[in-house]
């Protein structure tokens, strides 16, 4: 279905007032930058690129789409240019790029919805997962059973949904569904929590972009947060001159907004006060730093943003006089100089320095590795202040600490070193086997440092994060090692093969299906030879048996030959070629897998998926199915097996697909396309190959 875009429109509304940003681009750290798009919701809805900076016309639907009242009840950024909304129970996305606008009704959902939540991952780098955290999205409508709330899930940033069913055990009406990326987890809520609002089950949840755990979730009279994906879930403590709160209600007649940046929180109640703290792993304390002011009115039409750290912007639409366009009016708070203006003052930051190398990075741990890091810390004197360490996802990522005296500061203060290393959580001992997850699927975790109630004056003393992939790292390959060459010995040169090079093989050399059958009436499969992709072909002898040597490279960089099993087939269906061991000769204990098995257990065969780390079995297993046919080919081959690929008295190419298939490897899918050609066999037979130039 095609984006809709038409002229008559209707505009767009929402019944309670709040913002919502795209907190990062292109996985770079920029917190809620003012050039990042933004969409203000309230009577008026309007969506920016230039932090309100400029006079904007309020957002329309087409009417085609929608009736007049057309009510925006949720809203979410899934990239820079493209946004998902809910408007009066159906879900559209929304497209805005160079000054142009589509919308798109979404596929999959059936019944009416009223929220949308996803995450954003703010890491810098092209890591895969990370990017593509913003496109799982969930709608949903609240005020339901959990058991039977229509759930809907997209993994392609909203074009498609489909339908989830939570447990029939759950108890509870549901209020809210999350994606608690750095737990591999999806996590809901329902009553509960202390959740309760004499306006309704309204909740609203905000997620920390830098995937720390840390879980907002307020109502108009509760403020609460999680430090751990929702495992736990504790009152923000509030506190005034005249008092200090962590249970309902909140003081000033109950929360008008709430946002937060990587580090930092900001409330804003509805008798105008306004409330900051940091975000803590520990326990939560917002600060009163502004009066109530009755000179100011309608500021629950107002919204915050950290436009960087330390710097609260309180930001609010007013009409022209002259057009439909509306100005932005901005009042922007240093809130480091309003915290040192409060009397009594707040107890200083107890930490000095805290940092490391490892800090707003990906890193990757592949299969049985480990890394290590290392923070810098200085206490203040007296506080006995000393980090934390905490992983998000125990059950994929273990860890051990210590911590080393190191040396002085300027000012004579004690330096310490924070030592740490991290691993696989299935390889570590350090759990029992049921914790961990398995090794196959590897995840995503985030660790944290960070200095527990270290108290709302440590602004700019921001935690140390990194979000750690238990997987594969996105530079990781496999190349087939070519000792010798066509090229090399003159059979071809480079500018032949380059030039819509085709070769013709036999009709009774290939089976299409990749079966190994002999196919009765099908014509001879001309090939054009894809130089940019295979080189020059390796050179091989049909009657030397050959065992493919494979490279491991990450990067540009050789990091060793692949002692692993791997597995190879012709990538045209050729089958003139055989394996040297039988099962019996690999000393098979069970029957091992074959091509043509796994290829039969496929409603569609296809080679490049039919085997892989995730199906293999070893037939050193004796757990694997009984050993019947010893004499079958045995089609595993490895570096360390004496196992070879024959070929048949035959010259002329063969293009082979090799892959890595043992799972205790690496998490990465590793494969690799060679071409060969089999020269050596001199017969009066004419070969069933004929090589051509087009």
């Amino acid at each position: 279905q095609l984006p809709i875009k038409h002229t008559l429109t209707q505009p767009l509304y929402t019944k309670q007032t709040f913002c919502s940003f795209l907190s990062c681009k292109n996985g770079v750290k920029c917190s809620l930058s003012p050039v990042l798009p933004a969409l203000y919701l309230g009577q008026k809805v309007f969506l920016s690129t230039d932090g309100f900076e400029t006079s904007l016309l309020p957002l329309t639907i087409p009417s085609e789409l929608e009736t007049p009242n057309a009510s925006v009840s949720a809203a979410a950024f899934v990239k820079k240019d493209q946004l998902v909304m809910v408007i009066n129970g159906q879900v559209y996305l929304y497209f805005f790029i160079a000054g142009e606008e589509e919308w798109l009704p979404v596929q999959g959902i059936d019944s009416l919805v009223t929220e949308l939540s996803n995450t954003h991952c703010c890491y810098p780098g092209q890591d895969p997962a990370c990017q593509d955290t913003s496109l799982t999205i969930f709608a949903y409508e609240t005020g339901h059973s959990a058991s039977e709330s229509n759930i809907f899930l997209s993994e392609d940033g909203g074009y498609m949904f489909t339908a989830l069913k939570l447990s029939p055990e759950l108890q509870g009406v549901l209020l809210g569904v999350y994606n608690f990326v750095s737990l591999s987890q999806t996590g809901h809520i329902s009553l509960g929590f202390h959740l309760k609002s004499t306006g309704g089950p309204d909740v609203r949840g905000i997620q920390n972009p830098f995937l720390w755990g840390f879980t907002i979730l307020w109502t108009k009279d509760t403020l609460l947060i999680s430090t751990n994906n929702g495992l736990l879930v504790e009152p923000v403590t509030a506190q005034t001159k005249a008092f200090s709160r962590t249970s309902p209600p909140f003081p000033g007649d109950g929360l008008c907004h709430v946002a937060t940046s990587n580090t930092e929180i900001a409330v804003l109640t509805r008798d105008q006060r306004l409330f900051h703290g940091s975000l803590d792993m520990v326990s939560t304390t917002i600060v009163q730093v502004r009066e109530r002011n009755s000179s100011e009115k309608g500021l629950c039409n107002a919204v915050l943003m950290f436009d960087k750290v330390g710097m609260l912007t309180i930001l609010s639409p007013e009409p022209t006089n002259n057009s439909w366009a509306y100005n932005f009016q901005k009042c922007t708070l240093n809130m480091q100089l309003l915290l040192m203006e409060l009397w009594p003052p707040l107890q200083d930051c107890p930490v000095e320095i805290l940092k490391g190398h490892f800090h707003n990075k990906i890193h990757y741990i592949d299969m049985h590795q480990k890394l290590n890091f290392s923070a810098t810390f200085v206490p203040k004197p007296g506080t006995g202040a000393f980090p934390m360490v905490t992983v998000s996802n125990p059950h994929a990522l273990g860890f051990q600490a210590y911590i080393t005296e190191d040396g002085y500061t300027y000012d004579g203060n004690t330096k310490y070193s924070l030592h740490m290393q991290m691993l696989q959580q299935c390889f570590s001992g350090m759990a029992e086997p049921h914790f961990s997850d398995t090794f196959l699927s590897g995840g995503m975790s985030v660790l944290t440092v960070d200095i527990p109630n270290k108290g709302p004056s440590c602004i700019d003393m921001h935690p140390l994060s990194a979000l750690i992939n238990v997987g594969c790292p996105p530079t990781k390959h496999i190349k087939v090692f070519k000792n010798t060459t066509a090229c090399s010995k003159g059979l071809f040169n480079q500018g032949t093969l380059q030039d819509n090079f085709t070769y013709t093989i036999s009709h009774n050399l290939y089976d299409p299906h990749f079966l190994a059958t002999p196919q009765l009436g099908q014509s001879d499969l001309e090939v054009l030879y894809e130089y940019n992709e295979l080189g020059c072909p390796l050179l091989l002898y049909y009657d030397t048996p050959w065992l493919p040597i494979l490279e491991l490279w990450e990067n540009d960089a050789f990091v060793e030959y692949v002692a692993a099993d791997f597995v190879v087939f012709e990538v045209n269906g050729m089958y003139n070629y055989d394996y040297l061991l039988t099962a019996a000769e690999a000393n098979c204990i069970s029957q091992p897998q074959n091509w043509t098995a796994l290829m039969q257990k496929q409603d569609s065969p296809n080679p490049y998926t039919a085997w892989s780390r995730m199906n293999y079995e070893s037939c050193k297993n004796h757990d694997g199915p009984k050993l019947v046919s010893p004499s079958a080919k045995y089609q595993i081959l490895g570096q360390n097996e004496k196992n070879r690929i024959v070929f048949s008295h035959y010259n002329g190419f063969y293009i082979f697909k090799a892959i890595v298939v043992d799972k205790l490897y690496s998490y990465c899918e590793l494969s690799a396309t060679v071409s060969v050609y089999v020269t050596g066999h001199f017969s009066s037979v004419h070969n069933s190959i004929t090589i051509m130039m087009i």
